[in-house]
This record gives structure tokens, C-alpha cells and sequence, in this order.
């Protein structure tokens, strides 16, 4: 076994040392809050044009209206959880804190390979070892860190929580809204767009020879064949 092989090994051996919930730690919760910003980033155009939003929910009035209190909800506890993620409130024992209290059940735990760099899964057996390290780390506060401690973890798994039903609650919405029916919402909103800017620029279409008409032009031509006939 080569040296480095010997320092792979021993690191894989230690993993549980460094543990944190499968589904439940900051880096997880990072990147899905990110993936919900960002798909309501892209449905945002719709806040203001309520004819879009009824016919891209199959002209359903009740639904949209619905879709769009829910929604307006939804933004800005999205945003509002952004600003504490962001701020001194999280927690440095957040991550350690669940296996801490034997929360296995959140998937398992994950452990950091100093040498690869990264977490794995940990196998059923370190799930123990893994509990005992983040307990000591847990137990070696103050009383009153530890009772800060569990306030501030629980009070960012609930707003997760909250914030990861709402989103699934809306989900199939929004994807419709980020599917077929917003492309090609998109693409005719674009042309109108551009045909007054196309309008302004020639005076009343006065000038063929612009370059805004020339781009509405591209732009009409590249609608795809079947948004003409449905």
C-alpha cells in the first residue's frame, strides 16, 4: 500500500468523526433554497400579467388567482430565509447538531473525508460512533449555548420545512409555468414587445429599411411551426 493510499484509507476510517444528516444540513438546504429561487425567479414576469398566468394554467381564473396569493407567499418566505442564511444567524452546530440527538432517521448521516475532501455516506454500523462524536462536540457547551444552540437549529429546520412544503405544494404549478406553456408565453410576449420598440423606431412602421424591424422580423420567423397552429 502506497503512502498515499495509507492516508486514503485512514481517512475513510475516520469519516464518522465529522458527521452531518443526510437530509437535513446547511449545504443541502443551500442548494435546494437555490433551486427554489431560481424556477421563482423564472415565472416572476408573471406577477403583473394576469391574462398570461389564467391561460397558462388551462384558463382556470380560481387556480390562478390561488397560484398567485400562494405564490406571492411563498417569495417572500424564500426571500426572508435567504437573508438569514446569509447573516451571523445560522448556527456553527447545525450541521452536527442532528446526529447529535440521533436523527438517523433523516436518511443517515454523512461523514467528511479529510483526504478526498468531501462528505460520503457512512455505513449503518458508524451511525453510533458518528452520534457519540457529535454529542461530545454538542455537550462540551454551556448550558445555556447548548439551549441557544437547539433554539436557532430548530428554528432553521422548521422555516426549511415550511418553506419545502409550500414550494411542493405549488410545484406542479410551476412547472407549467417553466415548461411549454411559458416558452411560448415568452416568445409572444417578445414579438409584441419588440414590435413597439419596432413601431416607435420607424415611425409607425414609416421606414422599412430598421434595424427593429429586421430583428421582429428574425424573431417572428423563429417561432416554432406548431405555436402558429395551436
Amino acid at each position: 500500500m502506497t503512502a498515499a493510499e495509507k492516508k486514503a484509507y485512514k481517512a475513510k476510517q475516520i469519516r464518522y468523526k465529522k458527521p452531518i444528516a443526510r437530509g437535513l444540513n446547511i449545504d443541502t438546504i443551500q442548494s435546494e433554497l437555490y433551486d427554489m429561487v431560481s424556477a421563482c425567479e423564472e415565472i416572476h414576469w408573471y406577477d403583473n400579467d394576469e391574462e398570461s398566468l389564467v391561460n397558462a394554467l388551462d384558463g382556470d381564473e380560481d387556480e390562478a388567482y390561488e397560484f398567485k396569493m400562494a405564490f406571492s407567499d411563498l417569495d417572500a418566505e424564500l426571500e426572508q430565509f435567504q437573508e438569514d442564511l446569509n447573516s451571523e444567524y445560522i448556527s456553527d452546530y447545525f450541521d452536527v447538531f442532528f446526529p447529535a440527538v440521533g436523527a438517523r432517521y433523516l436518511g443517515g448521516y454523512l461523514g467528511f473525508d479529510q483526504y478526498e475532501g468531501d462528505y460520503y455516506g457512512l455505513e449503518p454500523y458508524e451511525y453510533s460512533w458518528a452520534e457519540n462524536e457529535a454529542a461530545k462536540k454538542i455537550m462540551s457547551l454551556t448550558k445555556k449555548e447548548i439551549l441557544e444552540t437547539v433554539g436557532q437549529c430548530l428554528k432553521i429546520a422548521y422555516q426549511y420545512m415550511a418553506i419545502r412544503y409550500r414550494y411542493d405544494c405549488l410545484d406542479a404549478a410551476i412547472e407549467i409555468l417553466r415548461g411549454e406553456n411559458m416558452e411560448r408565453i415568452k416568445i409572444i410576449k417578445g414579438i409584441e414587445e419588440q414590435y413597439l420598440i419596432a413601431e416607435k423606431s420607424s415611425e409607425g412602421f414609416k421606414w422599412k429599411h430598421n434595424k427593429e424591424i429586421y430583428k421582429l422580423d428574425d424573431m417572428i420567423q423563429q417561432v416554432p411551426q406548431e405555436y402558429w397552429i395551436q
